[in-house]
C-alpha cells in the first residue's frame, strides 16, 4: 500500500513539473511578444497596450493557429464548387492563360 502512494505521488508530481515547466516556458517566450506589442503596436496601428496576460495569451493562440492543418482554402475551394451548378470552378481569366491574360492587360492600358 505504501509503495502504491509512493507511485501515484510520483506520478502526480511528474506531471505538475511538466505542466508547470510548459507553463513556464511559454510565460517566458511569450514576454519578448508582450515587449514587443507594447513598443510597435500602439504607436504604429493606435490599438491599445495589452498585459502581459493577454500577450500570453495571443501568442498561444498563434502557435495553436500556425501548428494546425488547416487549409483556408480548401474552405474556399470547396464554396466555389458548391455555389455553382455543374460543380466546376470558373477561371478569372476565361479560357486565356495568366500569361496571354497579362499580355492582354498590357496591351489594353499601355500608353
Amino acid at each position: 500500500m505504501d509503495n502504491l502512494l509512493t507511485k501515484i505521488f510520483t506520478y502526480i508530481f511528474a506531471i505538475t513539473m511538466i505542466f508547470g515547466g510548459v507553463f513556464i516556458f511559454c510565460a517566458i517566450v511569450s514576454l519578448p511578444f508582450w515587449l514587443m506589442w507594447n513598443w510597435l503596436i500602439p504607436p504604429i496601428f493606435g490599438l491599445p497596450v495589452i498585459t502581459w496576460l493577454q500577450a500570453f495569451g495571443l501568442w498561444t493562440f498563434l502557435v495553436l493557429i500556425r501548428s494546425s492543418n488547416f487549409k483556408y482554402s480548401d474552405v474556399f475551394n470547396t464554396t466555389l464548387k458548391t455555389n455553382e451548378t455543374d460543380g466546376s470552378e470558373k477561371s478569372p481569366f476565361g479560357d486565356n492563360t495568366w500569361n496571354q491574360w497579362v499580355e492582354q492587360v498590357k496591351k489594353k492600358y499601355s500608353a
